[in-house]
Formats: C-alpha cells, structure tokens, sequence
C-alpha cells in the first residue's frame, strides 16, 4: 500500500494576519500531490487546528479540503476495528481514500468534551484513533494502524502502560502518536523514545515541526514535520513537505516526483515529497547593531523572486528600539518581520516578541495550579480536568466532579476537605 502522512497543519493559526491562508495554501498543495500520487490511505498525525475550539470559518476550510481523497478513488477496504467501535465511523469516511487521525495536544479536550477531530469523525470526514487501532486490506496485503492521541506529556507512559498495544499477526504495523519525546524535543515533562512500544515496522510522531527520518529498534521512524513554520527558529527555513511510504512494490502505483527517496529500510520506500508553493523563510542573525551591515544583508535577500511575501526572523544582539523601527519601515512592505531582540536603551525593559511568549494565560494557570498541586501531594491529572472544564465555562460539571472527589475522601477520613477544594475552585476561575 502507498500510505501519505502528514501533521501539524495548525489551521486557524495566524487569523487576522497576512499569514491567514498559509495553512490551508499549503494543504491543500499537500493533499493535491498525495491524491496524484495514488495514495491508498491518508494518515495525518495531530494538530490539525491551531485550536482546541475553531471556529465556523476554520472548520468549513477543514471540510473543504478534506473531503476531496474522500472523493478520490482507493482500492483498500476496511476490516475491523481494535478497541473502537465500527458504528462511530460514518460510511462516507469510507467511500474514497480514507484518512486516519489522530488529536494533538493544539486540539485535546477534557474527557467528555468533544474535540474538533472527533467532530470531523463524526461529520464522516476521517477516522479519529486513540488508543485503539483500524486494520485495512487490499489485495490480501493488511496494514494495521495504531494511534495514541496527544495526552498531556507527564501521562503519556501511564497511558502507554495501561493501553499496551501489541502489533497485530500478518499485518503491516504501524504505530502513530503525538508526544513530547525526549531524544527529540524539549518539554517539561517527556517520555524516553525507548518507553514506546516495539515491534512495530513504521513509527510516526506528530508534534515534532521539523521533518526527520530516523529509526527505532531497526524500523523507520518518521517525524512528520508541520506544513507551516510558526515557532521560527534557524531550523523554520528548512523546506515543508510530507512523507509517502509504500509497504511494497505495486506494478499500478506511478514513479513519485519526490525530492528524497530513503533507502536504508527496503523493502519500504520512503518519499520526502516537497512542498513547492511555500512561503520563504528567512533567520539572519547579528552580533552587533551595525545598521549599514544588517541592511546590506536583508536587500541581498531581495535579490531573489518571492511568490509570496517571505518572512524575515532577525535576532540582533544589543538592538535598540530605534534600530528595530527603522528596520520595520524600510524592510516592512517586503517582508513579514519578527524579531528575536534586547533592548539596551537607558530605561527600556528586556522584552521578547509576543510569539516567543507561548503561554496564554490559561496554560499558564494550568501550569501553576500543577506544580502547586505536585508539590501538596495531590493528583494533578484530577484538576486539570476540572481547571480544562472552568475555562470551557462548564461551571456544574467542573462542581459535580470537586463534590464527588469531597465525598470520596470524606468517606475515607475523618477530615473535612471541602473547604481545600472550593479554594482550588476559586483559582480555576481567576
């Protein structure tokens, strides 16, 4: 089978700016080359939306995109489900390629709550898998695809623990998720790459936004790499594209025009196809203010012929504020600028572009409200729940669960906990 996989397309991400369209430019290129290229399944590997909560615009785009391998003709069939249910699958996420996805942390909701992958499930537009998995088959040749959805990072082992899954007999195995990784990424909380299942012929991580192929217990892993930069980093001007694997040779399945072809895993091959219609980016960096070099550099770049406005992250080391307006009404009309800076004007504040300050406040307060709570002796996963239900403004489930929690540890000591809980209540609304 020839298998697309794709990640982190974060639709929703920059709306109201000049970067608004990129997301869904660059998927439906994306999209348009998997369907050229004959894929039999489509796997996108989390963070579909920017958003927990998109809205009516964001998820329209969303359909609109995603229905056209539905339309698109694949040969592969259903054959079961492990641990999910068949009747929570329309027949029309069946009636062409189907997609295969699962949610990333941009998009998880507390338990209960739906998120905006399984609405798509439920709309027919894709197959939505944590912790279970979905086995197709065509021509007698069987690939299983397993998914754990993004859970927050310090639960992430627990979950593995408790789900265990173990590969599926005659089968192509394939294992996707959505987690901080350690040997990958740093986090707070994250899990060791040997902590993941083996056993398995193809590994995919979502999360990760710059594309790698590496290997895991002798098999392929593939990080997928997002569609769009959005945290711009040195790593940001790579190009984007996505992955094409083909479990085996098929004598009907076109030559890809793919920018790499791994070798290392035969009999796998595996595509790195490229996006073309991008967004150039650009990181220069100075390690002094010197206006006459920075400017000389940035019109070297103008040199080049740009489809679209191509964005320019600077990082200038002891820049004044006066520097970096300059900068923005000379270069401002020709580039989409972000600066990485330090003032070292008399009475200015050390500051960081808004884009580095990731933290909005709600995942701030959650980030508190953990470390208090760990540092009490008290079971976080319980709270955040609660605090995930407050800022969705769902007052009476968050006040059904304080009160169950108060009356099972009523019941196991002689100690009055409510009062605790309600101040914990108090903070979840601040």
């Amino acid at each position: 089978m020839r298998i697309a996989i794709l990640s982190d397309f974060h639709f929703g991400f920059a709306a109201g700016t000049e970067r608004e369209e990129d997301s869904y430019s660059a998927v439906r290129e994306a999209i348009k080359k998997t369907i050229e290229a004959k894929a039999d399944i489509v796997l996108l590997a989390g963070d579909i939306f920017d958003t927990r909560s998109p809205n009516a615009e964001t998820l329209a785009n969303a359909m609109e995109i995603l229905i056209k391998p539905l339309l698109s003709k694949s040969d592969v069939r259903l054959t079961k489900f492990i641990g999910k249910d068949r009747e929570e699958v329309s027949d029309m996420a069946l009636m062409g390629i189907p997609i295969i996805a699962i949610h990333g942390t941009h998009e998880r909701r507390v338990k209960g709550l739906m998120n905006p992958i399984e609405a798509l499930e439920k709309a027919g537009f894709l197959i939505h898998l944590h912790c279970n998995a979905a086995v197709f088959e065509k021509n007698s040749e069987k690939v299983c695809i397993y998914g754990m959805s993004g859970v927050p990072d310090q639960y992430a082992e627990s979950v593995l623990s408790n789900w265990n899954p173990k590969p599926e007999a005659s089968c192509f195995n394939i294992f996707m998720l959505h987690q901080s990784i350690k040997e990958f990424l740093y986090a707070p909380y994250t899990i060791e790459l040997n902590r993941i299942p083996k056993g398995f012929d193809l590994y995919i991580e979502g999360h990760i936004h710059e594309a790698r192929c590496t290997e895991y217990n002798g098999k392929p892993f593939l990080i997928t790499g997002s569609l769009i930069p959005t945290q711009l980093k040195e790593e940001s001007t790579k190009p984007k594209g996505f992955w094409v694997v083909d479990t085996k040779e098929e004598k009907d399945k076109p030559d890809i025009n793919a920018k790499e072809i791994i070798k290392r895993h035969e009999p796998l091959k595996i595509y790195w196809i490229e996006l073309e219609n991008q967004r150039a980016v650009y990181y220069k960096k100075f390690e002094k203010p010197d206006m006459g070099r920075i400017e000389s550099d940035i019109k070297e770049l103008l040199k080049t012929a740009h489809k679209k406005k191509p964005i320019l992250r600077l990082e200038i080391k002891d820049a004044t504020a006066t520097m970096l307006h300059d900068i923005e009404t000379k270069f401002g009309d020709k580039f989409i600028l972000s600066f990485k800076k330090e003032f070292i004007e008399t009475g200015s504040i050390p500051a960081k572009t808004l884009e580095e300050h990731k933290l909005s406040v709600e995942e701030l307060g959650k980030k508190i409200l953990t470390e208090n709570l760990e540092k009490s002796g008290l079971e976080p996963m319980s709270f955040e729940n609660i605090f995930e239900l407050l800022a969705e403004n769902k007052i009476e489930s968050a006040m059904e669960i304080l009160l169950k929690m108060a009356e099972n540890e009523t019941d196991q000591t002689d100690k009055k906990p409510i009062k605790k809980q309600k101040s914990i209540l108090s903070y979840g609304q601040i």
